[in-house]
């Protein structure tokens, strides 16, 4: 019987994970049904990486895409999962407007990133990015509040971004008229708000994070009004670190396994993953100060993982059954 209790204890803490199958992120690209425009789908432009492994990761055409829509496929293989977490930095570039538009010449370019959770993705995830069709300033505006949906954010978050491109200035320009630079300042609060609304949401498969360059973007347009500047950084920050917070699930996962009996050990190696993926990834320089003080007891992200490692110490040293 120990020998038996000692082989289930072997198998169920292997620091081998499960097999895990591939991942399909489907992205549709349609121009907004505004009845401004029947042109031909759209033709996106997407380059994706795996900023984990710093790698590319494999695009395609998406053959099955409704009419009208241009699909495309990223297959996220099972190497770019490191534990809990796959995190891809997807590029687009090569969207128009349609012909006739004042800036119909322009390439609408913009970029953000994708957090998946292991634990919760099922083998499709669908994003649907909707196109801008107008570069006019009717056209944008209903598009820069708050959605009554949730589920729209995303969307009203490419949009803005799309926008934002259409109508990107130069450092040197802002500098020289900084009052002129209005509709800019509308364009970025709404990224920023629904950024940080985006991250208030409850955890689920697939978390839309901005990108390090809509950072700069708000420096450039509220450099002038320092608390509109802290305001929207801090919406910033705030959306750029939310995943930390995934973090203190192993308190959670830790008071599941102290009474989980002959299941102990699987949420056991569940804390144990998500303890060693925070500490093998740790924040950037420029981050590392919001994410300190996101664990205000102790008040510093090392001090918050030493004492997971404590309790996982004494909570799964011994297995009984």
């Amino acid at each position: 019987m120990r020998l038996f209790h000692a082989l289930c204890f072997a198998l169920l803490t292997s620091p081998v994970a499960a097999a895990r199958a591939e991942v399909t992120v489907r992205l549709q690209f349609t121009y907004l049904a505004d009845g401004t425009t029947t042109a031909a789908p759209p033709e996106p432009q997407v380059q994706v990486t795996d900023l984990l492994a710093q790698s590319a990761v494999a695009v395609q055409g998406d053959g099955a895409a409704a009419a009208g829509t241009r699909g495309v496929v990223v297959t996220v293989p099972d190497t770019a999962f490191t534990g809990p977490y796959a995190r891809l930095r997807l590029a687009v570039a090569g969207l128009r407007l349609p012909a006739g538009d004042s800036k119909s010449d322009q390439d609408i370019r913009f970029a953000f990133e994708l957090v998946l959770r292991r634990d919760q993705v099922g083998d499709v995830v669908d994003l649907r990015v909707p196109v801008v069709t107008s570069s006019r300033r009717g056209a944008l505006k209903p598009y820069m509040g708050m959605p009554q949906i949730a589920e729209e954010l995303p969307e009203r978050f490419f949009l803005a971004q799309q926008w934002m491109s259409l109508y990107e200035a130069s450092p040197e320009a802002v500098d020289a008229s900084p009052k002129s630079f209005a509709l800019h300042r509308l364009i970025s609060r709404a990224i920023a708000d629904f950024s940080v609304a985006m991250a208030d949401i409850a955890p689920g498969a697939a978390l839309v994070v901005p990108s390090e360059e809509l950072g700069r973007v708000l420096e450039l347009y509220w450099d002038r009004s320092p608390k509109g500047r802290a305001q929207h950084l801090r919406a910033y920050a705030d959306a750029r670190t939310i995943l930390w917070m995934d973090l203190a699930r192993t308190e959670e996962i830790l008071r599941t396994a102290r009474r989980a009996g002959v299941e102990t050990p699987l949420h056991c190696n569940r804390a144990r993953e998500l303890i060693a993926f925070f500490e093998a990834n740790r924040p950037a320089e420029v981050e590392a100060e919001k994410v300190d003080s996101l664990f205000p007891n102790p008040g510093t992200l090392d001090g918050y993982i030493e004492g997971r490692k404590l309790d996982v110490k004494f909570t799964c040293s011994r297995f009984r059954i």
